[in-house]
């Protein structure tokens, strides 16, 4: 025979479960905004008795059926495999947007330089030689050529200044997003530590020592926590995230060949930092600018010393590609990406090719830019022409940040229209202005090679059309990189949500569903009461 009060236990804890269940249901619509929460559902199953207990013999179990419902645990709705495939995609759209974005500041720098940047400037010294060939004998004129070419080294040096103060914020953005991303490992560090604490405690009794207590029911919020960090982290580069026995999490990122660094496992943990100088020069406005160029590079080490300049995609890998990229003038640390430095890099090829071409022009260097009369320059730095510095115009790096007007050409701006007489074995100012009307043809139509390296062989104007195609296209590709990306993580961000994300009319439901739960339990306890009423106080009085 059961119990006399089975019942009523069976009703009590179904009426706790439901309430439980309203309980949680609550919990999930209060925190239907909040970024990072996982919907919680109460587990439920069957209370069985064991046939095998002492105890009880096979006959007996019939008046022990009924125990009700029992309570298993509150649980998240996660699939694993969604965040796996979500954070795997993540470090795309940061590598790809931030990479455009900085195109972009790069392009703004440059000023568009097909149209209203270097080559309108060309233009513009091209238009003072035309007219400057009419009258080679008007100074007015060939002061107006020369100050187009001073407008047009003052343009490089513009150059040079924008790109430096461009990688020099990048520099310092890459600054601020490792220390972000140290705190992150920090964060999700102290998580393990409180989550295993919590995970001891709760499964103590229950789950052996060398049992895993991943799967079983553990701190949820601070698990949703810990996931949020995991996905803010993957931002930053590619991971792996493996989950360990004792519910703390291991963290690792791999290279394209997949070899992996640990960063964290447990309370075990790495930092990244850029790696320093020991240099105690002067010259420079801050450590972190110190250390970059300490290696014309940022470069990325772990605590431990490990490498760390090779992920495979992320915003870290951005700003390294985008402060490390010379393309084919790649040098040490740097990579043949096509960041700043490489726009530097052909900007500089530029200077150095166009004022050597010009130098040849009027007779300073021959052909293979070796110096034949100083007095004959056009372009030089300010080195070249500073006594306390012996050094060789073969020796000398023009570029953007150096070239100058030769103090031969400001001192005699008709310098441009003379030829050299080889009978009298001097130069004179020719008058019929030709030799410079085949010059700017030249200009438009010889062929340099630029930067030495096969990086471009083509026209000047061809040259300056490549560099902008390039940023165009370089721009173009990690757009729709980026948008095919982003797609992909909005699907699988879609896919989570409708997993993981709590939705107010399915909470709405669940709770009519609990709360008619919560009355039937209650109805019942209602009706086993009066049935035990009429057993202990009705029974055997006659006629009640």
């Amino acid at each position: 025979m059961r119990s006399s009060f089975l019942g009523l236990e069976v009703s009590k804890r179904t009426i706790q479960l439901s309430q439980k269940a309203l309980d949680v249901t609550g919990g999930n619509l209060s925190n239907s905004k909040t970024e990072g929460y996982t919907r919680q559902v109460v587990d439920v199953g069957a209370k069985y008795l064991n046939k095998y207990e002492y105890w009880q013999t096979s006959t007996s179990r019939m008046t022990l059926a009924g125990q009700g419902a029992v309570g298993i645990g509150v649980d998240q709705v996660r699939d694993p495999y969604i965040d796996k495939r979500y954070r795997e995609s993540t470090p795309y759209v940061a590598e790809y947007s931030t990479s455009a974005d900085i195109l972009r500041e790069v392009e703004t720098v440059l000023d568009n330089i097909t149209t209203d940047g270097l080559t309108a400037s060309i233009d513009e010294f091209k238009k003072a030689l035309s007219s400057y060939a009419e009258r080679p004998d008007s100074e007015e004129l060939a002061s107006i050529v020369r100050n187009s070419a001073y407008n047009l080294t003052n343009l490089l040096h513009t150059y040079h200044s924008g790109l430096e103060d461009l990688k020099m914020t990048n520099l310092e953005s890459l600054q601020a997003s490792l220390e972000d991303t140290n705190n992150i490992i920090d964060r999700i560090v102290n998580y393990n530590k409180s989550i295993v604490k919590e995970y001891t405690s709760m499964a103590q009794g229950f789950i052996g020592p060398n049992e895993s207590v991943t799967g079983s029911y553990g701190p949820n919020e601070m698990l949703d926590e810990r996931n949020l960090l995991l996905d803010e982290l993957s931002y930053k580069f590619n991971i792996r995230v493996y989950d360990n026995a004792d519910g703390s999490v291991r963290v690792v990122t791999a290279d394209d060949k997949g070899n992996e660094t640990e960063i964290i496992n447990g309370e075990k943990y790495e930092h990244i930092y850029m790696k320093g100088s020991t240099k105690t020069d002067d010259d420079y406005d801050s450590e972190l600018e110190r250390d970059y160029y300490a290696y014309n590079s940022a470069v990325l080490r772990w605590t431990s010393g490990a490498d760390a300049n090779h992920f495979v995609t992320g915003e870290l890998q951005a700003y390294t590609n985008m402060l490390n990229g010379n393309g084919v003038y790649k040098t040490g640390y740097q990579n043949d990406k096509y960041g700043i430095p490489y726009y530097e890099s052909a900007m500089d090829s530029f200077a150095h090719t166009f004022a050597n071409y010009m130098n040849y022009f009027n007779g300073a260097v021959d052909e293979n830019g070796k110096l034949i009369d100083k007095d004959r320059l056009m372009f030089c730095t300010n080195e070249f022409e500073d006594p306390n510095y012996d050094i060789g115009y073969e020796d000398l790096d023009m570029n953007t940040s150096n070239i100058r007007i030769a103090k031969a050409w400001m001192e005699n701006a008709t310098m441009v229209g003379e030829t050299y007489d080889e009978k009298e074995g001097k130069w004179s100012l020719s008058l019929d202005g030709d030799h410079i009307n085949q010059f700017t043809v030249k200009l438009k139509t010889q062929a340099l090679d630029f930067g030495g390296k096969g990086d471009y062989e083509g026209t000047v104007y061809d040259y300056l059309l490549f560099i902008s195609n390039r940023i165009g296209q370089n721009i173009d590709y990690f757009d729709n990189r980026h948008d095919a990306a982003f797609a992909t993580s909005n699907a699988l961000l879609d896919s989570r949500d409708a997993v993981s994300g709590v939705s107010e009319t399915e909470e709405g439901i669940n709770m009519l569903t609990y709360q008619n739960w919560y009355n039937a339990s209650a109805r019942l306890m209602t009706a086993l009461d009066d049935a035990l009423d009429r057993l202990i106080n009705n029974t055997g009085r006659v006629g009640l």
